[in-house]
This record gives structure tokens, C-alpha cells and sequence, in this order.
């Protein structure tokens, strides 16, 4: 399956097939894949490691060229339960809690979490960045942004 997906030499250097935008679209060879069986299959054998991402189909490897993350936040819910909790929606289709203790704000205000059990970086788009600041509170003796969940405080401070 992958063969038809390897990673092309150009003058030399071997350049991934695959590539993943800014925008979280893929592309085969600068060809925006949109069949969704094909996007499916790929999200599910995505992985990441040390040296970027990879897909991993049949025991079969292709790296990614991948501009930021696969993955973007794009819908963000305070829900309470039995505890408070903000669900996101991320750009695969998927649903999942939101782990504040991965949740940091990058060079240019940019935030992101990890998500997928931890195992990806993953970049909020505006809006949902704007969903889960509202909740945000402001404490004026640090002059630090935090949100209080379930009692507890998850400070909102870059990374350098």
C-alpha cells in the first residue's frame, strides 16, 4: 500500500510523498488527497517519534513532511458533569477530553496541546483557542492567566 506513497529523491535528497499543511490538508505529490477512506486509514496508522511523523501501514513506513501538526483543535466545550471538563474536536472528526497539563502557548501566542493519549502535538485554531481563554481568570498578585477546573488551577504561561 505504501509503495505507491515512498518518499521521491530529488537531486539527491529523499523528499516524504506525503506532506501535511499549515491547515492539517495532506498532499501526494503536491495533489490535495481528499478521499476520506484514504484520510481515515491514514490518521489511523499515523505515529510520531523523534524524527517527525510517520504512517505505518502493513508494516510498511512512509515519513511525513509535515509544516506544523496533523492534528488542529477546531471546536472547544466547557462541559459539567460529574466534573468539569473542555471537550475538543480535532480536525480528524474525533472528540476528546482536553488535557490542560499539555495545554501551552508557543513562540507567537500560538497554543497547543497533546492529544491521542499524549502521543501528538496538536495546534488550537483561533476559535477554539478563544472557546476554552474565556474561562480564563486573572490573578493579580502573579499577574498570571490560569483556568480553575474542578478546584484546581491550570496556569495559561508561554513556552520559551
Amino acid at each position: 500500500m505504501l509503495k505507491e506513497f515512498t518518499s521521491k529523491k530529488e537531486k539527491g535528497n529523499t523528499r516524504p510523498s506525503i506532506t501535511v499543511d499549515k491547515d492539517g490538508k495532506w498532499y501526494f505529490e503536491g495533489a490535495e488527497i481528499i478521499r476520506k477512506e484514504i484520510l481515515s486509514l491514514f490518521y489511523e496508522s499515523l505515529h510520531f517519534d523523534d524524527n517527525g511523523y510517520y504512517l505505518e501501514i502493513n508494516g510498511e513506513r512512509a515519513r511525513l513532511e509535515v509544516e506544523d501538526t496533523v492534528f488542529l483543535v477546531q471546536g472547544a466545550e466547557l462541559v459539567k458533569d460529574s466534573e468539569e471538563a473542555f471537550i475538543i474536536r480535532l480536525n480528524d472528526g474525533t472528540e476528546e477530553q482536553l488535557d490542560l497539563d499539555t495545554f501551552r502557548i508557543a513562540e507567537g501566542n500560538v497554543p497547543y496541546c497533546l492529544v491521542k493519549e499524549g502521543k501528538f502535538p496538536t495546534r488550537f485554531l483561533r476559535l477554539p483557542f478563544y472557546q476554552v481563554a474565556q474561562h480564563a481568570q486573572h490573578d493579580e498578585a502573579t499577574d498570571e492567566y490560569y483556568i480553575l477546573l474542578n478546584g484546581r488551577k491550570y496556569p495559561l504561561q508561554g513556552t520559551s
